[in-house]
This record gives C-alpha cells, sequence and structure tokens, in this order.
C-alpha cells in the first residue's frame, strides 16, 4: 500500500467501501500505463549503450588490425634462416633478402693471463711497495700495490683500478700452492692483449720476483680476432658479434669447425598472411554482430536492438563496401585469395595469397596500402574506421552521446511523472477520507434516526 501520510483509518466510516486497496488498484493501472512504458525505454537505452560499447572495441580492433596491412612496410617483414651449426643471425625487417655463406676459422677471444701457485688467498705477493702497470688496448694503468699485499687484496685492487677491462679472480686447483691469481681481458681481439711491468723504485732489483712470475710468459689463452669468410671473402673481427657485415643482420660466431654455414634472408610471406588472417577474424566477429543487432525477422517478427538505425546500418554498409571494392590500380581482396560469400562472411586462401605476394609482391602493397598519391584497400578502410569509430568525434561516440541524453530525458520524464502520480494519488485518498468521514456521519445519523423509529414503534404496542 502507498503511503498516504497521516489517513490511517480510511475504510472505517464507510464499512470498507473506501479502502487505500482501491488507490493502490487504481495507481497501479495509472503506472502500467505511464511508469511501465518509460522503465522499457529506459531498459532499451541501456541495452543500447551497453552493445554499442561492444560494437565499438570490436571496430576499434579491427582498426588495429589494419595498421600494418595499411603500410606498405609490412613487405618489409624477414625470416632468417640458418643452415650449420658455428652461427646465429638475427635480421631486422627491411634487410636485404638474400643468401650468405660463411665458414668459421678461428673465434675472438680474450687474453687469459695466470700467476704461479699461492698456499692460500692470504699469501703475501710483495714485500716491498711496488707500482704495477697493466696495459690493455694501447692504454696503460698504473698503481701501487703496498708492502704486505695478499693475493686476494691484490685481486680486488686490480678490479677496482682496471675499470672493467680486465676481470681478476682466484682459482683454486689442487694440490700444492693451489691457489692462483687470473686475469682476463673482458673484450675479445688481438688488440685486447695485456702487457704487465713493475717497479719497486730500486733499480738494482729486477722486479721479476713480482708475484714470483713473468705474466707475459703466463699465458693461458692469447687475445684473437675472429676469422672467418664471408661468401668466400677472409674476414676479421675482434668479437663474435658482428652487427656491421650486413646493414640490418647481426652475426653471432659460435663455433670454429670451419664447416660452411648458409643464411637466407627471405620475405617473411607467412607473417603477411598472418596479418591478414587476423583481419579476416577480426573482420567476421565485427559484421556478425553488426548482422545480428539490425537484422528483422518476419516470422517471428523481431527486431535487432539496432535495427532500423541509420548509424550502425551504415557502419556495417560502408566496411563492407570497402572491404569489397577496388583499389585505385583497379583490383580487389578477391584477386588474393580474400573473399566474402554470400553469408556476408570473409574467408582466406592462404596458399593464393602467399602466391600472389610472390609472383607481384608490389601489385599486393599498392592494393592493400596503396601509393604515395592514392590510399589502398585496407588503407582507406583504416581512415574510415577512425572517423567511425575511434576518433573523439567518431560517429559512434555520436550515438553513444545520444542515447546518453535520451536516458536522461526519459529519467527526468520517469521522475516528474511519480512525482504527478504521487500528487494525484495523495488528493485522491485524502478526497477518500473526507467521504469516508462524510457516510460515517451519515451512518451514524442513520443509526440514530432508526434507533428513535424502533423505539416509537415498540411503546405504540
Amino acid at each position: 500500500m502507498a503511503d498516504y501520510g497521516s489517513l490511517s483509518t480510511l475504510g472505517l466510516g464507510s464499512s470498507g467501501a473506501l479502502n487505500y486497496d482501491i488507490i493502490d488498484k487504481l495507481r497501479q493501472v495509472d503506472e502500467d500505463a505511464q511508469i511501465k512504458p518509460l522503465d522499457s525505454q529506459l531498459e532499451d537505452m541501456q541495452n543500447k549503450q551497453t552493445e554499442l560499447a561492444k560494437i565499438t572495441t570490436m571496430t576499434a580492433s579491427l582498426k588495429s588490425s589494419l595498421f600494418e596491412l595499411s603500410d606498405s612496410v609490412l613487405f618489409a617483414k624477414r625470416s632468417v634462416e640458418v643452415t650449420g651449426s658455428d652461427i646465429e643471425a638475427f635480421v631486422e625487417d627491411g634487410t636485404k633478402a638474400q643468401q650468405i655463406d660463411i665458414s668459421v676459422k678461428s673465434l675472438a677471444r680474450e687474453d687469459i693471463k695466470q700467476t704461479k701457485g699461492f698456499a692460500a688467498d692470504t699469501s703475501v705477493v710483495t714485500t716491498v711497495d711496488t707500482d704495477m702497470a697493466i696495459d690493455i688496448g694501447g692504454e696503460s694503468t698504473t698503481f701501487t700495490v703496498a708492502a704486505g699485499t695478499t693475493l686476494a687484496e691484490l685481486k680486488d685492487l686490480i678490479n677496482e683500478q682496471m675499470g672493467g677491462s680486465v676481470e681478476a679472480t682466484i682459482l683454486n686447483t689442487g694440490g700444492t700452492d693451489p691457489y692462483r691469481l687470473v686475469l682476463k681481458s673482458t673484450q675479445t681481439g688481438a688488440d685486447q692483449a695485456m702487457s704487465f711491468s713493475f717497479d719497486d723504485g730500486d733499480p738494482n732489483t729486477a722486479n721479476d720476483d713480482f708475484l714470483d712470475l713473468t705474466l707475459a710468459s703466463a699465458n693461458v689463452q692469447d687475445a684473437a680476432d675472429a676469422l672467418f669468410t664471408y661468401n668466400g671473402i677472409d674476414i676479421t673481427r675482434s668479437s663474435n658479434t658482428i652487427d656491421d657485415l650486413v646493414v640490418g643482420m647481426t652475426l653471432t660466431l659460435k663455433g670454429e669447425s670451419g664447416a660452411a654455414n648458409r643464411i637466407d634472408i627471405t620475405q617473411d610471406n607467412e607473417a603477411i598472411a598472418d596479418k591478414v588472417e587476423e583481419f579476416v577474424n577480426q573482420y567476421n566477429e565485427l559484421m556478425s554482430e553488426l548482422s545480428a543487432v539490425t537484422k528483422y525477422d518476419p516470422e517471428s517478427k523481431t527486431a535487432g536492438i539496432f535495427q532500423g538505425d541509420s548509424t550502425i546500418v551504415s557502419l556495417k554498409l560502408t566496411i563492407s563496401q570497402l572491404s569489397m571494392g577496388l583499389a585505385p590500380n583497379g583490383h580487389g581482396l578477391a584477386d588474393f585469395g580474400i573473399e566474402v560469400n554470400r553469408d556476408g562472411v570473409m574467408s582466406l586462401d592462404r596458399d593464393r595469397l602467399i602466391s600472389s605476394i610472390e609472383n607481384d609482391q608490389e601489385l599486393v602493397s599498392n592494393t592493400f596500402a596503396g601509393t604515395d598519391s592514392e590510399p589502398g584497400i585496407f588503407a582507406s578502410l583504416k581512415d574510415y574506421l577512425s572517423t567511425a569509430a575511434t576518433d573523439s568525434d567518431s560517429m559512434l561516440s555520436g550515438l553513444d552521446e545520444s542515447l546518453r541524453e535520451r536516458e536522461k530525458a526519459l529519467e527526468l520524464r520517469r521522475e516528474r511523472t511519480l512525482a504527478s502520480l504521487d500528487n494525484k494519488y495523495e488528493i485522491m485518498a485524502q478526497k477518500f477520507a473526507a467521504y469516508d468521514a462524510m457516510i460515517g456521519k451519515l451512518n451514524a445519523s442513520f443509526q440514530s434516526l432508526q434507533s428513535m423509529i424502533d423505539a416509537q414503534a415498540n411503546s405504540s404496542n
């Protein structure tokens, strides 16, 4: 029962003839006629906004699938295949398609030297202050090794002074006097060879007893350049990672068997086909959704939520027309294995597309992306989807704004209608209460009169 304020005794005077149930039933009739249609329209607006958000997202996804397809750079994609175990190769998109023969004769190496063995890493390496100089890569670094410096302290001192160009470690080789100081250049190449000199300030001291060895003759591994052949031509490099041989290619030497290795750099047509397939899938998902929301079934007389909506109908029609139309060069997607059947479903003949690219890449590129002066099919479609769905002032955003404004208007209308009904039935309740009171008084007067009549009749008997 609706709340009618202080009217709590309605129906007493009229013996229930005038009561709140009557008012509630009358109000329900009015609400069914005035509020329910508004609620239905509000629900429809909310459902449309939800569906529109879905369509907008799907349209944006379709546009995303077109970014590379609408750019001729797509046809610069490269794949690389390496035959042989001595090398690895990475190529960037746009690298010239070619075949390269590589034979690795020797790898680039670091320079590695070691000291004699010591009983412990705490063994003292010199009893007098001595200047130690290490030359590497044409640069010499001199530092003082204080008297009493241990093998472990010398390791730390070298690592600190050499700034990363030399790595000093201590190796336990086992046996008698197992601890050795190992020095290794951190970069490869012949110019990374290390040389050493020592000076304790005494011209009468040979200084060769420093570390009790001459490091220059204690080689474990000599620094060396890599040596390999590139298409039969001898090449040397200081590193096993080479990025200046072919523009866009990084070559890594892994072994030195001298066996033949081949690098095949080719256009990655499979990657192009993958991008087209992604577009086909996105296209079918969006067009299926647009068909569902705009269709009308005459048998069941049911309509999609956007049936008859010019914005959504136009979106569906234009996407279809642009996709199935011709590029400025007179070719369409169907020429390359991308077709739409009578039900509007797009399909891709992958082998036909790849064959088309292999036969005439420029024709496919101009049809898809276009030229500097005229956009191709995918470029035109991408531009349309921007204005239709993804730009801030797109037609889908305009539709969304329109739906939200209509929803606000309906909410305001519903609010005002409810207020009107509240006022109407408040007045009705007050009138019923007045009628009820009037009827109550009449009933009381009638009962009093009846009592007088009955009393007079009894006295006459």
